[in-house]
């Protein structure tokens, strides 16, 4: 964006889209969190275009990065810590379309963000929002969303939204029990009386370095199981 500051047409900033289409975007939303030089710049406009808008020249290339194909899951496990939920959520709506559209074998969706405090929540709510709405498929409700925060909330296992489909929780997640038991395959519907071969489990991480590493152990001992671990292109750093 040449003219938000003086060098920025020198500059390259890798920013992670949060935005997703079947089609072609005449848009592109970004989730940015404003640092120093060109954000703090970009920053002092938003102000002035809260409720309405601000145009600028931007010069732009991607998407880069290879994306994982989630057609051929049963169940899809997403964790993300902090902002690693900017890269979690086209992935999830690519996936909700793909079920809206009879055209991927997913049969539940479970997002899991752990978050230092509610206001960190903040900037991303409206997007999980639009996460749910999307998700309307003969009201069958495949998304699921857990969210753990360190501090401010006062009371856990809060249900949050219609059809209790978000739940806040105030502790550090056990991601041992979480990825068993999605691993295990219990927590898919089934019809009764009726035989329904299991299938397998996709853990998709945005998350930081240590919080990753131990992920890889976890999922490590659930191979067995048909778990496959996949590290979204986007990773949030520990600062």
């Amino acid at each position: 964006m040449p003219s938000v500051s003086l060098c920025s047409w020198m500059q390259t900033h890798p920013f992670t889209v949060t935005s997703w289409s079947k089609g072609k975007q005449g848009t592109v939303e970004l989730l940015v969190k404003p640092r120093s030089g060109f954000t703090a710049a970009l920053l002092r406009y938003a102000p002035a275009a809260a409720g309405s808008s601000v145009s600028f020249l931007a010069l732009f290339t991607g998407p880069h990065g290879v994306s994982e194909e989630a057609s051929d899951y049963e169940s899809i496990l997403v964790l993300a810590s902090g902002p690693g939920i900017a890269a979690a959520i086209p992935c999830l709506k690519k996936m909700i379309h793909s079920y809206n559209t009879c055209t991927s074998q997913v049969r539940r969706l479970h997002l899991v963000w752990q978050v230092e405090s509610v206001d960190q929540m903040t900037p991303a709510l409206s997007l999980i929002n639009n996460l749910l709405k999307d998700d309307i498929m003969d009201d069958g409700y495949i998304l699921h969303i857990s969210i753990y925060v360190s501090d401010g909330i006062g009371q856990n296992g809060l249900p949050f939204g219609r059809h209790k489909r978000v739940y806040i929780y105030q502790e550090v997640p056990d991601y041992q029990s979480i990825i068993s038991l999605e691993a295990s395959g219990d927590q898919v519907e089934r019809l009764p009386n009726t035989w329904d071969e299991q299938g397998r489990t996709l853990v998709m991480v945005s998350t930081t370095d240590g919080l990753r590493d131990h992920i890889q152990n976890v999922v490590r001992e659930c191979l067995h199981q048909g778990v496959k671990l996949s590290e979204l292109e986007y990773q949030p750093s520990t600062d």
